[in-house]
């Protein structure tokens, strides 16, 4: 049974998942795409059931490679982290052409103790329904939940040595297309900025929190500004347009709560909307009714607020655990009633409607015991592993079986 894993998340993460694969039994095979990918998987392996290999040629020439590579070497599932970049979304189409399961791995819906792994594909994408939801015993809080701890400092170091290698192996792989910006020096610049910016606020933040929550209020959680939720599974083409949208409403409704926009930390040293939030509430006349905050304690805001307006942000899912009102503006599995509220824009800041707290909970354990693993990809590697082996081959031998018996029939 052959595996092929593509592109992963920062850090050894996928090499040690395929060679725990790998000493179970199976096949493993990797496509590097730059000097990043081979840094933390090597194209030279030493373990004689794992065999990698660098992909040089051009975007356009990527379906026909794969397809070739996909019968040639009798894969069976492909696993890839984020569904929606470019070589990944051409691989699932290959997939569903050529009968081979595609997973997808992603930062965990329920955060920021868990990470997501999903056949077929993850957040727009997903294939979680709500079958069989109301047969699930309410979960507020998992039993034996461990702690995943801050990651910050180990995911700047995953990204400084990504694009550093991806640079100095940028000669071998030319025509490689990187879903953001791949040059590390402005990747750099933006993580110094991140950490400067973090301690910053830490101090100008210190007593923004105790003011906020003493009266009425709505939160916006935004989002990261290149993420492929915004790209292809929102109506938005900037996060600008979505808070421009936002405020214009807001400012409609005339309703006394104020409006507080929350920076998304993983983007804080590539952007800043400060001025644009300013200059359109002053524009608006509502600038002594809207913040924008960046590193205050979320569940306290999702806990204090009258509401919550997302395009799609799993900050959601935090939402319904606090009991607070949800209005999803873009595309989003949990986009669904009894969860979030479904009456336009304009009406929710005067009458958001309230959460089925029992059913969130039904809906939190439904999502443990589908895709949700606790761990993580940046530490805890081997306690996260120990968990997400097992259930990998146990949806591998399920999903072939499947398959084998849909082609037998």
């Amino acid at each position: 049974m052959a595996t092929l894993f593509l592109q992963g998340p920062l850090g050894s993460f996928f090499q040690a998942l395929a060679t725990q694969l790998a000493d179970r039994g199976h096949s493993v095979y990797k496509i590097n795409f730059n000097g990043g990918d081979e840094w933390y998987f090597p194209n030279r392996q030493h373990h004689a059931n794992i065999h990698a290999v660098g992909f040089t040629l051009t975007s356009e020439a990527w379906a026909d490679y794969l397809s070739t590579f996909i019968k040639e070497h009798s894969i069976r599932h492909v696993l890839v982290y984020g569904d929606c970049r470019f070589y990944h979304r051409v691989a699932k189409t290959i997939c569903d052409a050529q009968g081979v399961q595609f997973f997808a791995f992603e930062e965990g819906y329920l955060r920021p103790n868990y990470v997501t792994l999903e056949l077929d594909g993850v957040n727009g994408h997903s294939a979680i329904r709500y079958t069989d939801i109301l047969s699930y015993k309410p979960v507020h809080i998992a039993a034996g939940e461990v702690e995943i701890g801050s990651n910050f400092r180990q995911r700047i170091r995953f990204a400084s040595v990504y694009y550093i290698a991806g640079l100095l192996r940028s000669f071998r792989y030319q025509r490689y297309v990187h879903h953001r910006s791949f040059n590390p020096f402005y990747e750099a610049a933006c993580w110094v900025r991140s950490g400067l910016r973090k301690w910053l606020y830490k101090v100008k933040e210190v007593r923004k929190l105790g003011g906020i929550v003493k009266q009425p209020f709505f939160f916006v959680p935004l989002q990261v500004h290149n993420d492929a939720q915004i790209q292809f599974h929102s109506p938005y083409d900037t996060i600008e347009d979505f808070i421009g949208e936002v405020m214009r409403s807001y400012a409609d409704s005339g309703v006394p709560a104020k409006l507080v926009f929350k920076h998304h930390p993983m983007d804080r040293g590539h952007c800043h909307y400060g001025r644009f939030i300013h200059s359109l509430a002053s524009e608006l006349g509502i600038e002594d009714r809207v913040q924008y905050v960046h590193d205050l304690h979320v569940p306290s805001l999702l806990k204090y607020c009258e509401g919550v307006v997302t395009i799609n942000s799993t900050t959601a899912l935090q939402a319904f655990y606090h009991a607070a009102p949800v209005k999803v503006m873009g595309d989003a599995f949990f986009d669904k009633p009894r969860l979030t509220d479904h009456q336009s824009l304009d009406q929710f800041w005067r009458s958001p409607l309230p959460v089925d707290t029992e059913f969130a909970d039904r809906f939190r354990a439904y999502l443990l015991d589908h895709g949700q693993i606790n761990g993580s990809f940046y530490s805890k590697t081997e306690f996260t592993l120990q968990a997400m082996t097992p259930h990998l081959e146990t949806l591998m031998a399920s999903s072939s079986s499947e398959r084998d018996h849909s082609q037998s029939a």
